[in-house]
């Protein structure tokens, strides 16, 4: 009984030491998909919203082409860089 407390211990915690990875191309594209709600394949206004202020708040650079759009390209690199990490783990 003691070995199996012990081993379901090291189990759980090791579930808590998991490094975390970046978001794969299938995790973005979902994201992309519910994002460009009017399928415009561009991101503006309150469509681009959270994902540039989730931009602003990481502390990577990008470079944007448009002021207060996010193209396709844009959005997969910066998620596939995890700009939007924390919040994509709120939906």
């Amino acid at each position: 009984m003691k070995k199996l407390v012990i081993a379901t211990a090291a189990v759980l915690g090791s579930g808590i030491a998991t490094p975390t990875y970046a978001a794969s191309e299938i995790d973005c594209m979902v994201m992309w998909t519910k994002a460009d709600v009017n399928e415009s394949g561009t991101l503006e206004g309150n469509e681009a919203a959270t994902y540039l202020d989730a931009i602003r708040k990481s502390d990577k650079k990008y470079d944007m082409k448009t002021l207060g759009q996010l193209s396709s390209s844009e959005f997969m690199a910066a998620c596939k860089d995890d700009a939007f990490k924390i919040w994509f783990y709120r939906t």
